[in-house]
């Protein structure tokens, strides 16, 4: 299966709707097969002084750094497990949620699709608050706060 994407970088700066994705989650969290793995201020810190550490020694340590370094939060919503009424449930509400949100790529692999939303610098050096979002594999990933598209580019160039 061939890998298609479609970058679709538009620098109107539509926001990600932060309180309507927290509500969400705070709705389906605690619903059969649904997983979560919510990463505050304080965690997502503490991983960047694990990576800081790890760096000396480690290059992937040093690109997933260089990565991290302007993530506020990070939330992994998985509801794969989840019965087939509510899967479809929440796909549907995630879609109707995420449907003013500027759509910065799309990544297709046969029927499955890998959506990426978020806010592009003017000078497009960096994308902020972004979601990831795959209904085919009910997955949803929330990474608030920025990344450098400098730190993305290298690490796609590094690994090819």
């Amino acid at each position: 299966m061939g890998l298609l994407l479609l970058p679709l970088c538009g620098w109107a700066g539509k926001h990600v709707p932060k309180t309507q994705l927290e509500v969400f989650i705070h709705e389906y969290r605690h619903c059969e097969g649904v997983e979560l793995v919510h990463l505050g201020g304080f965690a997502t810190a503490a991983c960047k002084g694990f990576l800081r550490l790890a760096a000396k020694s480690d290059p992937d340590a040093t690109e997933a750094l260089a990565l991290l370094k302007g993530v506020k939060r990070l939330t992994v919503l998985d509801y794969d497990d989840a019965p087939a009424a509510v899967k479809e449930k929440m796909s549907s509400k995630l879609e109707r949620i995420l449907d003013g949100s500027e759509l910065l790529m799309e990544a297709k692999d046969g029927d499955d699709v890998m959506k990426m939303y978020g806010v592009t610098a003017k000078d497009g050096g960096s994308v902020s608050d972004f979601v990831l979002f795959a209904p085919g594999d009910c997955a949803l990933i929330c990474v608030f706060g920025k990344v450098s598209m400098n730190a993305i580019q290298q690490i796609m160039e590094s690994h090819d």
